[in-house]
């Protein structure tokens, strides 16, 4: 069992201007820096030195970045290598895409979702922190700093108590699949001793990239699943095979404030359908992409929503 709240509300943008299409590295940094601000007790001297990340803070207990952002894991609870970003229980997901450029008043819908009770019970600072930083002058979105209002959404805030099927429970099959990628999908494939970006996900590939976020969200911030699950799900994943897809490559550029890095960031967007699909594995595909997966998960990469027996 593992305990997700989706919440939602609506950007208004205060003046016109360019905009990126996929925003969720900015109101990651946006809400993370304003957030770390009000809740960090350590010195600035120390943030700037010792303290740039959270991992073994003797403070984390009750700070609301700390939980949020990069919490610790639980003592005995071990994340292989390399994994530790992608089980953060915070995303934020913003509609995708959005113009290049728009005039004041445009509006369009941003999802965050809290993973677990500690991270849920934060949910109304880390609100707060975007306004702030969405009232701030000196920040906003794109090139252009547009400044921007956070308003109540149309959308209900959604508490869910997830819980995966473990086992078959039938023999029913679902013919189709539809995936349709909502945010740039980031993920990487072996090749030899290098990993190289993967730009042709089959469905086994995003299944499993579902299960290397599902396994440790629920180990961290819920009831860890039997670890005999995995192997099943992943091999009954690939016998999936894919029917069509409509992909593309993705390119934005991103700069990091904290680590003064700017890079391009090169993912995959669009559709495809697979199938037939043993109906046990659905629920599996789903929340992998509305947890999303792979580099970037934080700031809402690699989400997808799934319909089925659609073309």
């Amino acid at each position: 069992m593992l305990k997700v709240q989706f919440t939602y509300r609506t950007i208004r943008l205060a003046r016109e201007g360019r905009l990126l299409p996929w925003l969720g590295p900015a109101f990651r940094g946006l809400t993370g820096g304003r957030l770390k601000a009000f809740a960090c007790r350590h010195s600035v001297a120390e943030q700037l030195a010792r303290w740039t990340y959270c991992a073994g803070c003797p403070l984390m207990a009750g700070c609301q970045f700390g939980e949020t952002f990069e919490p610790d894991p639980s003592p005995g609870i071990h994340i292989p290598l390399g994994q530790a970003n992608t089980t953060r229980p915070i995303v934020f997901a913003p509609q995708y895409p959005l113009p290049e450029y728009v005039e004041a008043g445009f509006e369009f819908e941003l999802a965050i979702v809290l993973i677990g009770p500690t991270a849920s019970a934060h949910a109304v600072d880390v609100w707060e922190s975007l306004r702030i930083g969405g009232a701030d002058l000196g920040l906003g979105l794109g090139e252009d700093h547009i400044p921007f209002d956070v308003l109540p959404s149309r959308r209900v805030d959604e508490s869910i108590r997830l819980e995966l099927p473990l086992t078959p429970q039938s023999d029913e099959v679902v013919d189709t699949v539809a995936i349709e990628f909502t945010s740039p999908l980031y993920l990487t494939a072996n090749e030899g001793e290098r990993r190289r970006p993967l730009f042709d996900p089959s469905f086994g590939d995003l299944v499993r990239a579902g299960l290397r976020v599902l396994g440790p969200l629920h180990k961290l911030y819920g009831q860890a699943l039997p670890e005999s699950v995995f192997s099943h799900v992943k091999q009954v994943a690939e016998s999936v095979p894919v029917r069509s897809a409509d992909l593309r490559i993705f390119e934005q550029p991103k700069w990091s404030h904290r680590t003064k890095e700017r890079y391009t960031m090169r993912g995959v967007v669009g559709r495809m359908t697979c199938g037939p699909v043993p109906a046990w594995i659905v629920p599996w595909l789903q929340w992998g992409g509305r947890l999303h997966v792979g580099t970037h998960r934080v700031a809402g990469a690699g989400g997808w929503r799934v319909e089925v027996n659609r073309d």
